[in-house]
């Protein structure tokens, strides 16, 4: 299936319409939650509001030449440095290692990746560009992303999304987010369960085992169900359709006025709705407890 013809599905469609018409709404999509290694409390009273309140801590990069800091202005320089970065790879090897370890670093997931990427340096940058070409083709089909050597995961989804076209980052918070907004759709038409080309998997916060307060970000409510995330071509395929539904989104003409489309540089409006959805999908466990009461 290639984006037109996604797109093109009824449901998908359904669910473009109603996001874009929803897209700024100040009561749809309010959110609350702990923050576990603040205790603060985290709210928001809309997608965008969500965006203002984005917090990441990241590191410095003296390479590069950005600082650490965590508000939305510093990791969006830090994510300008990182895209320039990646895009003079050129071919080289030890180019494309050093540029992909600091995605990981910024990131924070080093761990498994940069093992991973030190030992495959060899034809790195070729990879790197194989994948960034079939993504901005949009074709599911394309050989290298349904191959089982496709190394794709929480870290490499955080590479390609400043490699490639109108890409967000689909790690665990991500997927959450689009999937409670899923759940909110279907609740709002009337479906019983989850449409098959809506059903983007979800995957479990990495956290201890025996962690107090566990974070959830399994979406599914009730009859609403959604399959967990697997790594490589799974986690690409729906990373690729989950770009397809959000650029359509801010694209729809009905999202035209939303400030999403005014942020201001170095932020783009694909980039400050990934991050509305990172902050909203840390925790959707008191949405269900609310739902279930």
């Amino acid at each position: 299936m290639n984006r037109q013809t996604y797109l093109a599905c009824p449901q998908v469609s359904k669910f473009i319409n109603w996001l874009a018409a929803e897209l700024d709404s100040e009561s749809r999509f309010t959110h609350k939650y702990v923050d576990r290694r603040s205790g603060a409390q985290w709210s928001c009273n809309s997608l965008f509001d969500a965006f203002t309140r984005y917090r990441w801590n990241h590191p410095g990069n003296s390479r590069l030449a950005f600082n650490p800091g965590n508000c939305s202005m510093s990791n969006g320089l830090a994510l300008a440095a990182l895209r320039k970065d990646l895009e003079n790879i050129q071919g080289n090897d030890d180019r494309a290692v050093d540029a992909s370890l600091d995605v990981m670093s910024w990131g924070g997931v080093s761990a498994g990746n940069a093992s991973w990427l030190k030992a495959n340096k060899e034809g790195l940058a070729d990879l790197l560009k194989a994948v960034q070409t079939a993504m901005d083709a949009g074709d599911e089909l394309a050989p290298v992303l349904r191959s089982k050597h496709l190394r794709f995961n929480s870290g490499m989804t955080k590479v390609y999304s400043l490699l490639c076209k109108s890409f967000v980052i689909y790690d665990s918070r991500v997927a959450a987010a689009i999937g409670w907004l899923v759940v909110k759709y279907c609740q709002s038409v009337g479906l019983l369960k989850v449409p098959e080309a809506l059903c983007f998997p979800w995957a479990a916060a990495k956290e201890a085992p025996n962690a107090t307060a566990p974070k959830c970000r399994n979406p599914g409510i009730g009859n609403l169900h959604f399959k967990g995330l697997r790594s490589g071509a799974h986690h690409a395929l729906w990373n690729l359709r989950a770009n397809w539904v959000l650029s359509a989104v801010l694209a729809h003409p009905t999202a035209k006025t939303s400030p999403f489309h005014s942020v201001a540089s170095p932020h783009d409006p694909m980039r400050a709705l990934e991050a509305a959805l990172f902050m909203i999908g840390y925790d959707l466990g008191l949405q269900r407890a609310a739902v279930a009461a």
